[in-house]
């Protein structure tokens, strides 16, 4: 690597922001009442990264094959926004679009199989955020043992 190359500087903790051990209906969004769902914020106080790998992982597969070329779609809300309070309202079951900030999306093909897919998010700004999956997918998201996760590592980019 030369002088002045750009280096990826990763963090050390990735979080399991979501893990959601249900089926989810296509159309459908998580949100922190959800039964059976588990939402760990991110926690970007300390080194403030200005962006992340947000990766999405659907072991259990789909109730038959997305549509080619749909999304799952990721959302956030930041927390302590004025130092100390959290965005409101927060998404409910049918109304994050209008809510929650639109962070990014994993595209589907039409394939009925396991799916690991990774996005770059921008996290500019963000100290601490809840993140939220719509499936736009065409098909419901099935489970049976293995939760649908999401898992971000943040990251920043700079010169060696």
């Amino acid at each position: 690597m030369a002088a002045n190359d750009l280096k990826y500087n990763y963090s050390s903790t990735t979080t399991t922001v979501i893990s959601l051990a249900a089926t989810l209906a296509n159309a459908a969004n998580t949100y922190s009442t959800m039964t059976n769902l588990t939402m760990t914020p991110l926690d970007n106080s300390t080194d403030d990264y200005p962006y992340a790998r947000a990766v999405l992982e659907i072991v259990d597969t789909f109730a038959a094959a997305p549509t080619a070329g749909s999304v799952i779609s990721l959302w956030m809300t930041r927390n302590n926004i004025d130092g100390a309070s959290d965005t409101t309202p927060v998404p409910a079951a049918s109304d994050i679009d209008n809510i929650a900030e639109y962070v990014g999306a994993w595209v589907m093909d039409d394939q009925d199989v396991a799916v690991r897919k990774e996005i770059i998010i921008n996290l500019e700004g963000v100290t601490n955020a809840d993140f939220y999956i719509k499936n736009e997918c065409g098909q419901q998201i099935s489970y049976s043992a293995n939760p649908t996760t999401v898992k971000i590592t943040p990251f920043t980019v700079a010169p060696t």
